[in-house]
């Protein structure tokens, strides 16, 4: 029996409090204008544009781009040694010809993009660290490996990103991706 007039007693707490929020004035006026500060929390803390369609397309454009520059370092290089397979001509000769790619492209990369947002630079150059890491890894596997030809074609492929990365002119706006 204690159970349900404990019960009875909720079911009628449950009603009374209906009674009183539906006898509440409809339209209940603030004590002050609220106005002023919901106008300084919206210009204290603007929104973000989601219309920023160069944020939304950045890893995308990343990505193809660096997709081409692979292939077309690796269609360059193949074609300029002719028939000789690239493994054979040796690791050195594979770094030789990427630093004097390379180092001239990184000027050039510097020079051109430094008017760049310190927040994008920050990302271009996280990807170069992550590009050079796994060019690292791949060099040392194939110095390990010589004979392995999927790991020398791997390491051009990580050349050719990152010549392509270098080859980007991010200041521009309105670029198709």
């Amino acid at each position: 029996m204690e159970m349900n007039s404990e019960n009875r007693r909720e079911e009628l707490g449950d009603l009374e409090l209906a009674r009183l929020v539906r006898d509440l004035p409809r339209e209940i006026q603030p004590e002050r204008d609220l106005w002023s500060g919901i106008q300084r929390q919206i210009l204290d803390h603007p929104q973000k544009i989601k219309g920023d369609r160069q944020s939304v397309w950045m890893p995308y454009a990343v990505a193809a781009s660096l997709l081409l520059a692979v292939s077309a370092v690796t269609l360059n290089i193949l074609q300029w040694q002719g028939s000789t397979p690239v493994a054979l001509t040796g690791l050195d000769r594979i770094q030789q010809e990427y630093v004097q790619l390379r180092n001239p492209m990184v000027e050039e990369f510097t020079r051109v993009n430094e008017s760049l947002d310190p927040g994008i630079k920050q990302e271009l150059y996280r990807n170069f660290e992550i590009m050079e890491q796994a060019r690292l890894e791949l060099e040392q596997q194939v110095r390990e490996n010589p004979d392995n030809q999927r790991l020398v074609e791997m390491l051009l492929k990580v050349h050719e990103q990152e010549l392509e990365l270098l080859r980007q002119d991010y200041t521009r706006s309105g670029r198709s991706m």
